[in-house]
């Protein structure tokens, strides 16, 4: 094969890969869509994976999230309070009595989210969602808001024995993740 026959493969080759870019997610939690989010509201899913033997089932979650400037999440005042009900609600995986509730912080612009559950066999899946509004005017893209939680990953989990009755707390054996819904 001469040389200008494998440097034409390679250009082929390497056109061909240009053109599928785009296909990864950039390490994001919710998939990198690179589209930035339209004024109104999307919806944020927090999911619990565990990453080790739990030691009871998963009986409560507290989590913070920050939000970039120019997003707002709903209380009765309108700024800092506690969320709306209509704002948080219970994931997917919550199939049995549930309570969701927040606070937010608008001078921080942190939501700091809790869940419980009586359910006895909740070890990972979709735990809460949290509604929240993108203002007219602001360019904010769902890895805007993945950048500023990378390393911001403040979550509690507990676990009730059922054997001791007494709390289980298991932090370190289930990891917290978010995903943007537009």
């Amino acid at each position: 094969m001469t040389h200008m026959s494998r440097f034409g493969i390679l250009l082929s080759f390497a056109t061909i890969l240009a053109a599928c870019g785009g296909g990864g997610d950039g390490g994001t939690a919710g998939g990198g869509t690179n589209q930035f989010l339209t004024p109104g509201t999307h919806k944020l899913t927090f999911s619990a994976i565990s990453t080790a033997r739990l030691d009871a089932p998963i009986s409560a979650i507290d989590v913070a999230v920050k939000f970039p400037a120019g997003i707002s999440v709903s209380t009765p005042t309108g700024g800092t309070g506690q969320i709306t009900d209509a704002s948080i609600t219970p994931g997917s995986a919550m199939l049995t009595t549930s309570l969701t509730f927040g606070n937010y912080s608008a001078s921080t612009r942190t939501a700091y989210l809790s869940m419980a559950t009586t359910q006895e066999t909740l070890r990972g899946g979709q735990f809460v969602n949290l509604l929240f509004t993108v203002a007219p005017g602001t360019s904010i893209m769902p890895e805007d808001i993945y950048a500023l939680n990378a390393t911001y990953p403040k979550y509690t989990v507990v676990g009730i024995d059922t054997v001791t009755h007494s709390s289980v707390t298991m932090t370190g054996s289930v990891k917290t993740t978010l995903s943007v819904t537009p």
